[in-house]
């Protein structure tokens, strides 16, 4: 599945492997390397012993300088006979039209396969997916006084917004559930909560290229809330 971007600011991700990463190269489509470069990562956590269950944890940016239409990313290591420098999903450059959003994500300990050691990190990618408008969620506690006032004892509005995306694949809803599911999640730079179960049409599905995708949505929550008190 080819996945949207705007800037290699959109891009953020680990690697942990046994091997040493040497280096991150961008290539066209079919493999051929536009652009390599020693820069961009930082091992954060490294083996001492090759029996570690870990092995070493990289965390991986984008300092490219080129910004090409399509392309994917590699990796390259010093380990003579290391993994293979699997070539990642296309990237394709689009302009932020409001229907792809940039979703940024952390935990504040280890989980769902990945690791942070250093909680100012965040994975990050933009997927085909929007928040559509406010549904402002409204609770009150309202007393009566002696005098037979009505006051309002505490209020709340909570900023709540329903997250829905473009037809995907089955793998990567499971990844955005993943993502949704950490510590802190980010959309568009907003920190949000998931408020309530992601779920897949699956009943209105369209094949791509032989391939079933279908829409996602669940429910954010914004971590804002606005919240007056009367304790006479």
């Amino acid at each position: 599945m080819a996945l949207p971007y705007v800037s290699m600011s959109d891009i953020a991700f680990q690697v942990i492997s046994s091997d040493v990463l040497s280096g991150v190269f961008m290539t066209k489509v079919d493999g051929s390397v536009i652009e390599a470069t020693e820069k961009g990562f930082v091992c954060i956590r490294q083996s001492t012993t090759s029996k570690l269950d870990i092995g070493n944890v990289y965390y991986i940016t984008l300092p490219f300088t080129s910004c090409p239409d399509c392309f994917r990313l590699g990796l390259n290591w010093k380990v003579v006979g290391g993994p293979p420098s699997g070539l990642s999903n296309i990237f394709v450059r689009v302009e932020d039209d409001g229907y792809s959003s940039k979703l940024e994500y952390r935990s504040t300990a280890d989980n769902f396969g990945f690791t942070y050691s250093d909680n100012s990190f965040k994975n990050a990618v933009r997927l085909p997916l929007y928040l559509k408008e406010s549904r402002f969620s409204q609770s009150r506690n309202i007393y009566g006084m002696l005098s037979g006032r009505q006051r309002i004892l505490s209020a709340s509005v909570s900023d709540e917004h329903e997250l829905e995306t473009d037809y995907m694949t089955e793998e990567m809803h499971r990844k955005l559930i993943i993502a949704l599911m950490h510590d802190e999640v980010y959309v568009n730079g907003r920190l949000m909560t998931q408020s309530s179960d992601y779920s897949v049409d699956w009943d209105n599905y369209v094949m791509d290229m032989g391939v079933k995708t279908a829409k996602g949505k669940c429910n954010m929550l914004a971590n804002t809330a606005s919240r007056s008190s009367n304790c006479e």
